[in-house]
């Protein structure tokens, strides 16, 4: 298996083997998912909870490019279960978008990375994740995890604790028969298509989509949360290895 566990081991493809709380998911642990931080934001004098992201390494997240807040203050949550409270506190120094990303363009390569003033810690509740080398595809589909506290439905609320939840990718030719030119390469689609009711929602974007505890997804764009119908789209991340692994050092 091809990982970078950050960030620097590399193998063949042939080893494969075959948007607060998640729609339909479960209660999870920080220490069952620790390299996802929560990403808040400044409104007025109120930090919140708005995106999810993934710990590359002491000082680097990488999230998605339209969680990236260009006008106000931005801040990484790491360590905790729960929603906005507890855990490591610290404030975004910097970010890089990808030069590639067209937010008017169904987000094609929506992928950022987020510096960190300070160092985080390592712990049991704060690890760095796991990635695929550059090209290596996720089989179609495989059961692969969303984690997040995004909204338990499109017109619901956040969850105060991480949410879990197992879906399945999607090929690239039949999410692009559903939406058409708008998927590319760059895009992992997964949900349960024909049932529903399971998938990532608002406010769980730039969090993980992990396939064998390897970070292969960050949540991007929808037609709705947890579709029968519609998938969800992800940026693939192994699409982009070669410039996160350039960029954060």
């Amino acid at each position: 298996m091809a990982i970078l566990a950050l960030l620097l081991l590399t193998a063949t493809a042939s080893a494969v083997a075959a948007t607060n709380r998640i729609v339909g998911g479960a209660d999870a642990s920080i220490e069952t998912y620790p390299a996802i931080v929560q990403i808040e934001y400044l409104n007025s004098t109120v930090w919140s909870h708005g995106c999810g992201g993934n710990i590359l390494s002491p000082t680097y997240v990488l999230t998605a490019a339209h969680c990236v807040d260009e006008d106000d203050p931005m801040r990484i949550r790491a360590g905790s279960s729960y929603r906005e409270t507890g855990g490591t506190v610290i404030n975004v120094e910097s970010y890089f978008i990808h030069p590639d990303y067209n937010k008017f363009v169904f987000l094609d390569a929506d992928i950022a990375l987020l510096r960190l003033e300070q160092a985080l810690v390592y712990g049991p509740s704060i690890r760095p994740v796991a990635i695929y080398a550059q090209g290596i595809e996720v089989p179609d589909n495989s059961a692969v995890v969303f984690a997040g506290w995004g909204d338990t439905q499109p017109d619901g609320e956040p969850s105060t604790i991480l949410q879990d939840v197992t879906v399945y990718t999607v090929s690239y030719e039949q999410c692009r028969r559903i939406y058409g030119r708008e998927v590319t390469h760059n895009m992992l689609c997964a949900g349960v298509l024909g049932v529903g009711g399971k998938g990532a929602c608002f406010r769980d974007s730039g969090g993980p989509l992990y396939y064998e505890n390897v970070l292969v997804g960050l949540p991007s764009w929808h037609l709705g949360c947890a579709s029968k119908r519609y998938p969800g789209v992800n940026t693939k991340v192994s699409a982009f290895t070669d410039w996160i692994v350039a960029n954060a050092v």
